[in-house]
């Protein structure tokens, strides 16, 4: 994984190897992932990147 930054358009948090992956991209959380489908503001890290 060489991408250091959530794949989420406005988002800056951080990835772990530990994070999801959607469509070769690595995101902070799974609302990132999914491109915050269920409505969700945020990431749960201090963040309103939906």
């Amino acid at each position: 994984m060489s991408q250091e930054t959530c794949a989420c358009p406005k988002c800056e948090c951080k990835v772990t190897d530990q994070s999801p992956e959607a469509n070769e991209k690595w995101y902070c959380c799974q609302a990132c992932a999914d491109g915050h489908a269920d409505g969700s503001k945020g990431c749960g890290h201090n963040c309103n990147c939906g």
